[in-house]
C-alpha cells in the first residue's frame, strides 16, 4: 500500500522510460525501501506519463506536474525537503529528469528557427504551445539526478523498423499534424529542417539525429545540482549484443555505451545487465542506495571529495548532530533551511512502502569521480 505525501521526508521522483510504467520500479523501490535511514529520510513518488510523445513534449508535462503539485501540498513553500528533491530515471525517463535542470537560453528554440518566436507568424496558442516545449527554466528544488541507460545521444533502435511501427501503434490527433504543416506554409523559410517540430512520436525523438541532443550534452548544469549515471552492457559476444547489431561497441541492447557515456559527472558505474533490466540489477540498486545516502551524509556534514565545474550542493553548514554525539539516523528535514534557492518549482506525491529484502554491501564505499567504475571482469574503458 502507498502512504500519502509526508512532510518533512525527501522526495524521490523515479521516471519510467519508453512503453514502461511505474511497475517497472518496485523491485529497486523494495531493495531501498529496505534500510531504516532511507525509509527514514526518503519518500518516493512515481511519475506516469504517455511515452508515445516526444521526449521533450513529456519532459514539459513533468515540468508542469511538478509546479502544480508543490502549489497543492506545500503552496507557502515553507517545506525545506522538498527543495532536496532526487529524480531517478530509466531510459527515456532519464531525458525527462535531465531537462529538468535544464536552462533552455535560446539554444532549444535554435533546433528549430534561428528567427525569435515572437516573430512568427503563429496563432497565439500554437506560440504559447512551443514556448512551453523550448523554453524553460531548471528547477531550483532537484539537488541530484540520478539517469539509468539513458540515450544521451539517442538510439539506433529508433531505426525505419520502429518507427514505422511506432506511426502505426500511436494515434496521432490530426490537429498536430496540421499545425507542423501549417507552420511552414505560414513561415516559408524560416523552420529548420530537419526540425523537432516534425517529430510526432517518442522512437522518433530517440533518432541519433535530432537536433536536441547536441543542445542537452553542451548545457551546463546549474551549480546547485549533482549528477550521477548508471550505464548497462551485455557481453559482446552475447545474443542481445548480436541482435543489436553493435558488439563491437558496447550496448545493453537498445542503447549504445557510447550513448549512455556521460563525460564531467560526479559518478558514472557500468553493471553487465541488458536495457530492460539495468534499474533492476543489484549493483545498480546498491548504487542508488550509496547516492541517497551520500545526499544525506552531504546535507548533515557538507560536500566531500572532488566537485566538477565547482559545482556546491548549496548544503548547510558542515555542524553535524547538534551535542556531535547524535544517533546516524537524524531527521534531515531541520537542517534544510540553508539548502538551495526556494522557487515556484514543485514537486508531487505517491507513497512509499516497507521494502522487502536487503541488497546487501556497503553503500557508503567510495565513488570514483568523473570515471566509470565496472562491475564486471571486461577491461575498464
Amino acid at each position: 500500500m502507498l502512504e500519502p505525501y509526508v512532510p518533512g521526508k525527501i522526495p524521490v521522483l523515479m521516471v519510467h522510460g519508453l512503453w514502461s510504467s511505474p511497475l517497472t520500479w518496485m523491485e529497486m523501490f523494495n531493495d531501498l525501501r529496505s534500510s531504516k535511514e532511507i525509509r527514514d529520510n526518503y519518500q518516493f513518488w512515481f511519475y506516469e506519463y504517455p511515452t508515445g510523445q516526444p521526449f521533450w513534449d513529456s519532459a514539459a508535462q513533468l515540468r508542469e506536474d511538478l509546479v502544480k503539485a508543490r502549489n497543492t501540498l506545500d503552496p507557502n513553500h515553507a517545506e525545506p525537503a522538498l527543495d532536496q528533491m532526487v529524480l531517478v530515471g530509466h531510459s527515456m525517463g532519464g531525458l525527462l529528469s535531465k531537462l529538468q535542470i535544464v536552462d533552455s537560453g535560446d539554444e532549444f528554440w535554435h533546433t528549430v528557427s534561428d528567427e525569435p518566436l515572437d516573430r512568427l507568424n503563429l496563432p497565439d496558442d500554437t506560440k504559447r504551445d512551443l514556448a512551453r516545449e523550448f523554453y524553460f527554466r531548471p528547477n531550483p528544488s532537484v539537488r541530484r539526478v540520478i539517469t539509468i541507460a539513458t540515450p544521451h545521444r539517442g538510439s539506433k533502435f529508433a531505426n525505419d523498423t520502429t518507427r514505422w511501427l511506432a506511426q502505426r501503434m500511436i494515434a496521432l490527433p490530426k490537429a498536430i499534424v496540421r499545425d507542423e504543416q501549417q507552420v511552414y506554409k505560414d513561415n516559408p523559410g524560416v523552420i529548420h529542417k530537419p526540425s523537432p517540430i516534425q517529430v510526432v512520436t517518442s522512437i522518433d525523438s530517440l533518432s541519433p539525429n535530432v537536433r536536441l541532443f547536441p543542445v542537452m550534452l553542451n548545457s551546463p548544469r546549474p551549480n546547485w545540482v549533482r549528477f550521477h549515471n548508471i550505464v548497462g552492457e551485455v557481453s559482446q559476444t552475447s545474443w542481445i549484443a548480436k541482435i543489436a547489431g553493435r558488439g563491437d561497441e558496447g550496448t545493453d541492447g537498445a542503447v549504445s555505451y557510447e550513448s549512455a557515456h556521460l563525460d564531467n559527472v560526479d559518478s558514472e558505474i557500468i553493471v553487465p545487465a541488458d536495457h530492460l533490466n539495468v534499474h533492476r540489477h543489484p549493483l545498480a540498486v546498491l548504487e542508488v542506495r550509496r547516492i541517497l545516502l551520500l545526499h544525506l551524509d552531504e546535507l548533515r556534514n557538507g560536500p566531500k571529495g572532488n566537485e566538477p565545474h565547482g559545482a556546491s550542493p548549496n548544503g548547510p553548514p558542515p555542524n553535524g548532530p547538534a551535542n556531535g554525539n547524535g544517533p546516524r539516523v537524524i531527521p534531515v528535514s531541520n537542517q534544510m533551511q540553508a539548502a538551495a534557492p526556494r522557487t515556484s518549482e514543485v514537486m508531487f506525491s505517491v507513497g512509499d512502502e516497507p521494502g522487502s529484502r536487503a541488497v546487501g554491501a556497503d553503500p557508503l564505499a567510495p565513488a570514483p569521480t568523473n570515471e566509470a567504475r565496472r562491475f564486471d571482469s571486461s577491461p575498464a574503458r
